[in-house]
C-alpha cells in the first residue's frame, strides 16, 4: 500500500530473495529451540481434529506443516501471505512434510483476506513486526474467525535478546543493529494491549523464552556471526571487535559455554461470541 513503512521482509518480490528468505525461514523454524517453542505456544490453541485453520503471514509453510498435523484427520489450513513466490515454498514444505492434502495456499494480504467467519482459529507468528499496522492484521484475524473461535499471536521481543559470551558495549551494539532492522521490534511487548484494544475477550499472555544453550545445533550461533556482519558492514564495530566477538562465541560453542535467548510473547484471544 502506498506510503506503507517496509523492512527486509515484508516484500518478497523476487525468485532469489523468495529462495534466500525461505531458506531463512525454514532453517530457523528447524531449529530445536524454535520448534520447541512453537509447539508449546500452538498447544494453547487445543486444536481438535476436523478443524479449520488459517495461518496468516505463513511465509514457507513451517507452521502450516505444524497446524496441519495438529487438525488431523479431516482438518484443514488455508496458508495466507502476499508473497506468491513464499508460498510456492510452502507448497514444496507442506508436500514434503506430507500434510499437502490438507493445505490450501491463497495469495492475500493479512489486512484483507478473502474468507468470511470461516475458521476455527486463526495464527500468526513472526509476522507483526515486519507489519506497518499490525492492528488491522489483528482485525482481520478475528473478522475471519467465528465466534467463540480463538485467534493466536506468537511474536519476538527483540529487544530483549541476550547472549553469552561477548563483550558487553560490542553485544549491545551488534543486537540494537539487529533490532532495529524490523519495522517494529517491540511488537511483543504491544501484543497485549493490541489484543485488549481488539476487543478479544479473555485474551490471555504466555511469555516463551526462545533459548539455545548449543549442542550440535548451530542455527542461532549462524544467525548471530551474520548479524556481527551486518554490524561490521554498517561500522557499527570495528574489524577488531567482530574478529574477538565471534571467535568468543565460537569457542564457547565449542565448549558447552553459548547461550543466547529472546523473549517471545504469546497472546490468545477469542472471538466474542
Amino acid at each position: 500500500m502506498p506510503g506503507e513503512r517496509t523492512d527486509g521482509w515484508s516484500l518478497i518480490e523476487t525468485p532469489e530473495r523468495a529462495a534466500e528468505a525461505a531458506a531463512s525461514i525454514i532453517r530457523r523454524g528447524g531449529a530445536a529451540a524454535s520448534v520447541h517453542l512453537r509447539r508449546r505456544a500452538l498447544s494453547l490453541l487445543d486444536l481438535k481434529g476436523g478443524e479449520i485453520v488459517v495461518d496468516v503471514g505463513a511465509g514457507a509453510g513451517v507452521v502450516t506443516a505444524d497446524l496441519a498435523k495438529l487438525v488431523a484427520p479431516g482438518g484443514r489450513v488455508f496458508a495466507v501471505d502476499r508473497s506468491a513466490l513464499l508460498l510456492e515454498r510452502a507448497r514444496d514444505f507442506v508436500r514434503d512434510a506430507g500434510v499437502g492434502h490438507q493445505v490450501d495456499i491463497r495469495v492475500a494480504d493479512a489486512r484483507s483476506m478473502p474468507f468470511g467467519a470461516a475458521f476455527d482459529a486463526a495464527v500468526c507468528q513472526w509476522l507483526l513486526l515486519h507489519v506497518d499496522d499490525p492492528a488491522a492484521v489483528l482485525t482481520e484475524m478475528k473478522r475471519v474467525t467465528r465466534r467463540g473461535g480463538r485467534v493466536l499471536a506468537l511474536e519476538m521481543d527483540w529487544e530483549t535478546a541476550i547472549v553469552q559470551p561477548g563483550d558487553r558495549e560490542v553485544t549491545r551494539r551488534i543486537l540494537h543493529l539487529a533490532s532495529d532492522r524490523h519495522i517494529d521490534p517491540w511488537i511483543g511487548r504491544r501484543l497485549p494491549g493490541l489484543f485488549a484494544a481488539t476487543g478479544f475477550a479473555d485474551a490471555s499472555i504466555h511469555p516463551m523464552m526462545l533459548l539455545d544453550q548449543g549442542g550440535e545445533d548451530r542455527v542461532w550461533l549462524d544467525w548471530l556471526m551474520e548479524r556481527a556482519a551486518a554490524a561490521l558492514e554498517a561500522a557499527v564495530i570495528t574489524r577488531d571487535d567482530y574478529a574477538a566477538w565471534t571467535n568468543d562465541l565460537e569457542a564457547a560453542f565449542a565448549g558447552n559455554r553459548f547461550l543466547f535467548g529472546v523473549v517471545q510473547f504469546a497472546v490468545l484471544g477469542y472471538v466474542p461470541a
